[in-house]
């Protein structure tokens, strides 16, 4: 099919690059660096025992100013969320508790407060002879308790760390359709089947815990699919922060919504559980950008099947796709309906490539150019 994986410059990994960190490890380091050997200048060690003794005090004390100042520092130039796309800065407040910010600016305090006393024991350090040694231990503690004292956020870079790692990049000019839905209802199947990603598929709720991208390369377009966590029915000041990075994306992408079901008697969740999630999705987003699939239909009958079709309909989806992602049946028809919705509401003309490329592929011939490029 010509799937692949596609680089673009839209990681957040980009704009957010910073290792965890904790006071721990800071304090660790510092006294590394302190007990570590420094080289005197020839020049330096002509000088009188006091002032060379006072010389290398200096060197350690600023060794370990230079390796906090430029530590805080990469915190404090970490981008304001406000600068980040939305969805980004959502998936950061996640992480955070929503104090990615104040980190931010408790970082940036203290590298000034530490600059301002370095000054000061620069040369309090050099003036104490054979002294300098116990002044150059107070820098060190003084240091050490004002990072414990101005940045008592610092832990929280392990999770800032975690998210700018584990989110996948998303170049927000190209097509993007997010799959979502509850827990096991086959999100991750269809995501695989029809993309690049192979996101990891199990009988247990809540495998996927982070968004996942894959990429399908048709022609000349290609489209962004989204595997989202599962959501359940609860308010948003209620769900686990796995469900809430599916909100965030549903909330923040410009994107089309493939909202998946399960019709099928054994399902993992009663069908009147997901159709209250998806009425929860109709209040976040609008039900104009979003597209019902009934997955699974393979285990279930006509006479059911018509029967929940109707639920569906009477709620004023008069577009709805029936699949099977793991037997791959209609699945194509799922991703050129999103497309030909894509097209209707962010007025581009994607549908008309993927024509041309179709009317060539025999693989998907005839899926998209059965479809009209302007209807809704």
């Amino acid at each position: 099919m010509g799937m692949e994986s596609v680089e673009n410059e839209y990681c957040l990994s980009n704009y957010v690059n910073i290792e965890p960190l904790s006071l721990d490890a800071i304090r660790k380091r510092v006294l590394d660096i302190y007990v570590e050997s420094v080289d005197v200048s020839k020049n330096i060690a002509k000088l009188d025992p006091e002032k060379r003794t006072a010389f290398r005090y200096m060197l350690k004390s600023e060794r370990v100013f230079q390796y906090v100042a430029t530590t805080l520092g990469k915190i404090a130039r970490l981008p304001p969320k406000e600068n980040l796309n939305s969805f980004y800065a959502d998936l950061l407040d996640i992480a955070t508790h929503g104090r990615y910010n104040e980190l931010r600016k408790q970082a940036s305090l203290a590298v000034k407060v530490i600059s301002s006393m370095w000054k000061e024991y620069r040369s309090k350090i050099l003036s104490s002879g054979l002294n300098a040694k116990n002044v150059s231990r107070e820098f060190v503690g003084r240091i050490l308790s004002i990072v414990k004292r101005k940045v008592k956020l610092v832990e929280l870079t392990k999770e800032i760390s975690y998210v700018a790692k584990n989110t996948p990049c998303i170049d927000f000019s190209k097509p993007l359709i997010i799959v979502a839905g509850m827990p096991q209802v086959g999100k991750s199947t269809f995501v695989g089947a029809v993309s690049s990603a192979k996101p990891k598929v199990s009988p247990y709720p809540f495998t996927t815990k982070n968004v996942i991208i894959g990429h399908i390369k048709l022609g000349e377009v290609v489209i962004q699919v989204m595997d989202t966590p599962g959501i359940l029915d609860r308010p948003i000041k209620e769900m686990n922060d796995i469900e809430r990075r599916a909100v965030a994306a549903l909330r923040n992408l410009k994107a089309v919504v493939l909202y998946f079901m399960d019709p099928s008697p054994d399902a993992y969740y009663s069908f009147e559980q997901q159709v209250a999630v998806l009425k929860n999705v109709e209040e976040l987003i609008g039900k104009e950008k979003i597209i019902v699939v009934f997955n699974k239909i393979d285990k279930l009958s006509k006479e059911l099947l018509e029967k929940h079709k109707k639920v569906v309909m009477d709620m004023g989806y008069s577009k709805l796709v029936e699949i099977s992602a793991l037997h791959k049946i209609n699945v194509w028809t799922a991703i050129a309906f999103a497309i030909e919705r894509f097209d209707a509401l962010f007025n581009t003309t994607y549908l008309e490539l993927l024509k041309l490329y179709s009317s060539s592929t025999t693989s998907i011939s005839g899926v998209f150019s059965s479809l009209s490029s302007t209807s809704s």
